[in-house]
């Protein structure tokens, strides 16, 4: 039985790995911005949770709030994010996008966009949303463990 799993986990890996090799051709211009990996999975989470706090994102990736901090100067030192005050709270700030994060967050969109005619719009909707809800399902269960695991 759990050799079965094992062979589903494998198959869903490798398909996840090709759709995003997919997706990286369509979405060929962010690579002109030339982030890392953990830049660009710090700069895609303050785009879809604008206003952020550096503990939130810490908490979000289950690491530390020196290493968002490091990652963060970077991002801001070239204009992807911009700092502002917490009014409430002057020690805290609220992460921002700035101008370049901007031009990236557009460049999804249409990346975006791009992907949804060309390949998405192609698929009965119904599958799509019963594809999101298996992936929503799994993601719970993994949270959940994980959860669990650190009580």
């Amino acid at each position: 039985m759990l050799a079965e799993y094992r062979k589903i986990v494998h198959e869903l890996n490798d398909a996840f790995y090709e759709y995003y090799m997919y997706y990286n051709k369509v979405a060929k211009k962010l690579d002109e911005f030339q982030l890392t990996l953990q830049q660009e999975n710090l700069l895609q989470y303050i785009i879809r949770n604008e206003r952020v706090t550096v503990n939130e994102i810490a908490a979000f990736f289950s690491i530390t709030k020196s290493a968002v901090s490091q990652v963060l100067s970077h991002l801001e030192s070239r204009t992807f994010i911009r700092r502002e005050s917490n009014p409430e709270d002057r020690r805290e700030s609220f992460i921002l996008l700035g101008e370049a994060g901007q031009k990236y967050a557009e460049l999804m969109d249409e990346a975006d966009e791009a992907f949804v005619k060309q390949y998405f719009s192609q698929i009965d909707m119904s599958v799509l949303e019963q594809m999101l809800e298996t992936i929503k399902k799994v993601n719970r269960a993994i949270k959940e463990s994980a959860d669990t695991e650190s009580r």
